[in-house]
């Protein structure tokens, strides 16, 4: 049998880090291992982050930067179960992270806007990247 790197503890483990910065948000990570068995649980993990988020009102680079660490563990931790290519890896890596690219853009052109619609509007750009990316790598 061949020895295949796990890449799914890497983003948690950065979320874990952003989130000692958050004491009242580190309990969400208990959920987080419930990811590695069932993509039900991811889903349900990354839901409860998010709105745990919102609970907080965490906002901003930081929120939005949670929330992609979130949804590339919980698809990491799916194509680490799939055995999946390399390059799915690094689709799903990008099309969450150009989020945060987006989210400045949108900050820089939305000075009326409040900061928490800002954020809004970046995670939906992110949940369409990522539907847009498991489109393009489905089988």
């Amino acid at each position: 049998m061949k020895f295949r790197i796990r890449f799914s503890p890497i983003p948690l483990v950065i979320m874990a880090f952003i989130l000692l910065g958050y004491k009242d948000l580190l309990p969400v990570l208990a959920l987080a291992p419930l990811a590695f068995f069932s993509y039900f649980f991811g889903t349900i993990f990354l839901v409860v982050i998010i709105g745990f988020l919102v609970y907080y009102k965490v906002g901003g680079i930081e929120g939005l930067l949670l929330v992609a660490l979130a949804l590339i563990f919980v698809e990491s931790a799916y194509l680490d179960r799939e055995n999946a290519p390399r390059e799915h890896y690094l689709i799903v890596a990008v099309a969450a992270l150009l989020a945060i690219p987006t989210y400045v853009l949108i900050a820089g052109l939305s000075i009326f806007m409040p900061k928490f619609e800002v954020t809004a509007i970046a995670v939906l750009i992110l949940i369409s990247l990522y539907l847009f990316s498991r489109m393009v790598t489905s089988d």
